[in-house]
């Protein structure tokens, strides 16, 4: 017997035809009126015997033998996942310091200033060859990080180094990124980046110049727009490090991240291979950014505008056609081969409590006593599939919780997110699918009625209208030709 995988979702096209996504197995695929019929007699229980249609279905993971428990299946493949050894993540923060005063920024105003002394290196290195070793890791990956890193370059010099040479000793593969405001990224040290296989620098510019420079300041109160756009022209002309500009969004820049998107075009930006942006909303997820709670975004105006500014973006050549990633929620702070280090030694297994000592889990200064047991079990123990709304939401594979510290400390959190910590596609990813099958050409914009095609994320979780409570207590063969993919992970 067969029935309709529980992770499918169909979006209604005109003439009864469908598109359909299916989280789990990762397919989209376009669905004619005949197929669609197919799918819902299959799902009704109505269909004995195999045709080409149910076989190209069965293949694509929109319906499965009656036998299989795909719930099962999923926690399987996530734990194997996040259990992974062949790659240790470090991210390591050579200071806290922060030579801008945005209001928004998790770590607060009152910033540490110290850099990490020799002392912590040797520490840090000894850690992580130790890790290396225990781990039996293939690939170290490293991702620089503060306060801003680049204040901090004599300790990303001098670590780096001594990582390559300990991956070249040991055969092991390493690559590395920063997490950077740009300021200091200039040519020269870009060059030194890409020496040291840094691969990948995010920068935050938050609207056009006149927004960003009242928005992302100096300490001192000085603009910044021109002398980062300016640095990154000359990296992305000049060298192989793929620049990748955050934009951090809340009410009071939404309507001036058009005006961003067209001066990218302006400054050469457009249709680069080593240039891309991407949206992200500001949220209150820790005490040092308590301040900013009154001025988020909710949910669904987010989700919305999101969908708007992908599409301009896509148009302008800055930004790739998005698709529902895997495992969106598996960072290192739940994966047991992740650790960050901060200037002091204390290690840190979420990017979002560096500047909690309490939240630490231990310290590379001393190695016999690494861990803090009781915090670092609530890492490691939380799963979503401990959480019923989690578990009841169609989006759980591609999901996987979103963000493991709202769970596992709900009391930092203000906001929407405090109850909901659910990623945007939640809200709209039946807008996002479509955008990807009409740019991609399978469809045309004539083919579907907005009204009818607006997401509804009851219809993603029927518990999603309580998610508020519910998420409290969560911790604890040849192609077939008319079923037409719309991307390359479909298993047609």
């Amino acid at each position: 017997m067969l029935k309709v995988s529980r992770y499918n979702f169909k979006v209604p096209l005109k003439g009864n035809r469908a598109l359909v996504y299916n989280s789990l197995s990762g397919a989209t695929a376009l669905l004619e009126a005949n197929e669609v019929v197919r799918l819902d007699e299959i799902s009704r229980g109505e269909i004995s015997g195999a045709s080409s249609t149910t076989q190209a279905l069965l293949s694509a993971g929109f319906i499965l033998r009656d036998t299989i428990d795909e719930m099962v299946e999923l926690e399987k493949e996530y734990t194997r996942t996040r259990n992974d050894s062949q790659t240790l993540i470090l991210t390591i923060a050579p200071t806290l310091a922060c030579n801008f005063g945005c209001d928004y920024c998790f770590q607060g105003a009152d910033k540490p200033v110290e850099l990490m002394s020799a002392e912590v290196q040797n520490a840090l290195v000894r850690f992580t060859a130790y890790q290396l070793a225990a781990t039996k890791a293939k690939h170290l990956h490293v991702v620089w990080y503060g306060g801003e890193p680049l204040l901090g370059r004599g300790v990303i010099w001098s670590l780096s180094s001594r990582f390559m040479s300990l991956c070249l000793r040991l055969k092991l593969g390493y690559d590395a990124m920063i997490v950077t405001n740009g300021y200091h990224l200039s040519r020269e040290v870009a060059s030194e980046l890409v020496r040291y296989q840094v691969k990948q620098a995010q920068i935050t510019i938050d609207g056009d110049a006149t927004y960003h420079n009242e928005r992302r300041t100096l300490l001192g109160g000085q603009a910044t727009f021109d002398r980062i756009v300016d640095n990154i022209q000359a990296v992305v002309k000049d060298l192989p490090l793929r620049i990748s500009v955050r934009v951090n969004i809340d009410e009071r820049n939404c309507a001036r991240i058009p005006g961003l998107l067209h001066q990218f075009v302006e400054l050469g930006l457009s249709h680069r291979k080593t240039f891309h942006v991407y949206f992200a909303p500001v949220e209150a997820i820790t005490e040092g950014c308590h301040g900013v709670a009154s001025v988020c975004m909710s949910k669904a105006d987010y989700a919305r505008l999101e969908t708007e500014l992908q599409k301009i973006a896509f148009a302008l050549g800055l930004t790739p056609l998005s698709y529902p990633s895997r495992f969106r929620g598996l960072c290192g702070a739940v994966r047991p081969h992740a650790f960050v280090a901060v200037p002091n030694g204390d290690l840190h297994k979420c990017w979002d409590t560096v500047s909690s000592p309490l939240m630490r889990v231990g310290s590379v200064l001393h190695p016999t006593s690494v861990h803090d047991l009781e915090r670092l079990r609530s890492w490691d123990s939380w799963t979503p599939f401990d959480n019923e709304v989690c578990r009841d939401c169609k989006l759980l594979p591609s999901c996987a919780g979103s963000c493991a510290h709202k769970f596992v400390n709900p009391e930092q959190t203000r906001g929407e997110a405090a109850s909901l910590p659910c990623p945007s596609w939640k809200y709209h990813i039946n807008e996002r699918l479509l955008r990807r099958a009409v740019e991609g050409g399978v469809i045309s914009e004539d083919d579907y009625e907005a009204e009818d095609v607006t997401t509804d994320p009851t219809q993603i979780c029927s518990l999603h209208a309580h998610a508020g409570n519910a998420l409290q207590t969560g911790h604890k063969p040849t192609r077939f030709i008319p079923l037409t993919p719309v991307n390359e992970q479909c298993a047609l």
